[in-house]
């Protein structure tokens, strides 16, 4: 009896830690498939003026259905393409978002409709999602939350040929 005292605390804060990571895997692959469908919308829809607002409801519907997370940041860029084929962020198109739709910079400085969707010459744009994950479990939370991101980009699809 002494034996299953001593591991059966052992037992459950592994189990408990078990649980929790899962969780936290689940989120991460929630928001980066959120991020993903929100690129693939974004790129489908082009300079359209609703883009950014379909952008962030696809999202909205991904990540609401799970409620294991709290997303504080939605970001829809333009990327820039150098020589050697490497994107980075061009931080002077750049549209922050809460997660309900509400711009954070105002006036937006990319709009959809100045996007360039010819052919050949399209741009690239990028999704991340900023969000914290807090433990459920109370043996990780002196860990603090764990704030982290999805990112995804893709080239938007031509509109004219």
């Amino acid at each position: 009896m002494t034996e299953f005292a001593l591991v059966v605390p052992v037992l459950l804060v592994l189990i408990m830690g078990v649980l929790d990571g899962a969780l936290l895997l689940f989120s991460v692959g929630t928001a980066r498939y959120a991020a993903t469908e929100g690129s693939r919308v974004a790129s489908q829809a082009g300079s359209a003026a609703t883009t950014d607002s379909q952008v962030l409801q696809i999202i909205r519907n991904n990540v609401n259905t799970t409620h294991l997370f709290d997303v504080t940041e939605v970001d829809i860029y333009k990327l820039n393409q150098d020589g050697n084929g490497n994107l980075t962020p061009d931080l002077t198109h750049y549209n922050r978002y809460a997660l309900d739709g509400t711009p954070m910079i105002s006036p937006e400085p990319w709009p959809a409709t100045m996007r360039n969707v010819g052919n050949g010459t399209s741009d690239f744009i990028g999704v991340t999602i900023k969000y914290t994950y807090t433990w459920k479990a109370g043996f990780f939370a002196p860990l603090g939350p764990v704030k982290t991101t999805a990112d995804t980009y893709v080239r938007l699809e031509p509109q004219s040929y």
